[in-house]
């Protein structure tokens, strides 16, 4: 089997395939050989040493994946041979052309759908549908989502609109095209200073009921435009863009009785059924739409770096 070996924690320059013999499943486990293996900017984290999960190296990336299972373990029931799964592993090895996955956490996805769209709303599908889930997201609400092209937020833009939001999409001036075909009813370049005025033009008096933030950063220029009983909600971070919320705004936090909290996927695990349920009969029915770059898994390097510099969109897997 061939696989993706971070050496060492740094830059994507210590990403490196190798091989190895396959292993054979132990009991309650499944043989998985993996089609298409989703690329999440935790598996950057985890490559830079910021992922606690993760705390020490050489290790293989990769916490999503989707593929076909090759042997069944002893004690397995309710799987054989040619069943196609998915699943989230949150120690990493989804990097690789095949992968030992308990079989307990695997997700059993419909045949015809392909792995690359089944691993594309593991991770950054259930997070879009559950972090608006969390926000309480009615019709008639103005939601602000950053990065909205990226993975999470493409998804966000279309399951928001779904629900009957007005959409804010935040992104570069290049990926606005994108945005609005996803329904965002308006995007808006947050690369440029004073980005925050444009929005209130846009939402008026009504300002924002949902900011879903993918940065982190608590000095943005968004709090000034949250209404009355506003939510933020923060479910990523990004290295070097961390800052404290200004004191200053406190009075407004409390004033406007807002709230700032923040959302992680392993804490909602008991929601994952029911939820990729959904999203797996929107992909069938083509009511949600996942853009997919696959690279092959020998260029899992050149993925990232074009993946942190932003010059992608969508969802990116790598292709063993």
């Amino acid at each position: 089997m061939k696989y993706v070996e971070a050496s060492q924690f740094g830059g994507p320059e210590v990403l490196a395939v190798k091989e190895k013999q396959t292993p054979e499943p132990g009991e309650g486990m499944l043989l998985v050989e993996v089609q298409a293996a989703g690329i999440n900017y935790t598996d950057v984290m985890a490559r830079k040493g910021f992922y606690p999960a993760i705390p020490k190296a050489p290790f293989t990336p990769g916490l999503e994946f989707a593929g076909v299972v090759r042997e069944v373990g002893k004690g397995v029931e309710g799987f054989k041979t040619g069943d196609t799964v998915a699943a989230i592993t949150a120690m990493g090895g989804g990097y690789a052309s095949h992968l030992l996955t308990p079989a307990a956490t695997a997700i059993p996805f419909p045949k015809h759908l392909d792995p690359a769209l089944a691993a594309g709303v593991l991770v950054q599908g259930l997070t879009a549908y559950l972090v608006l889930d969390q926000a309480q997201v009615k019709s008639g609400d103005a939601v602000l989502i950053t990065a909205a092209a990226g993975g999470v937020g493409s998804l966000a833009v279309q399951l928001a609109k779904a629900r009957g939001a007005k959409v804010i999409g935040l992104a570069s001036e290049s990926k606005f095209h994108l945005v609005k075909s996803l329904g965002a009813d308006h995007v808006i370049d947050y690369g440029k200073a004073g980005w925050a005025a444009n929005a209130s033009e846009v939402t008026g008096s009504q300002g924002v009921q949902v900011f879903l933030d993918s940065i982190g950063d608590l000095a943005s220029e968004a709090f000034p435009l949250l209404s009355q009983f506003g939510r933020w909600i923060v479910y990523g971070i990004r290295a070097g863009k961390q800052n404290a919320l200004p004191a200053g705004e406190l009075s407004g936090l409390i004033g406007k009785n807002l709230s700032l909290s923040g959302f992680n996927l392993g804490a909602n695990l008991q929601l994952v059924p029911h939820a990729l349920q959904e999203l797996f009969k929107s992909l069938i029915d083509g009511s949600l739409k996942v853009e997919v770059s696959k690279y092959p898994l020998a260029d899992a390097r050149i993925a990232h770096i074009a993946f942190e510099e932003r010059k992608t969109t969508g969802k990116l897997v790598l292709v063993p």
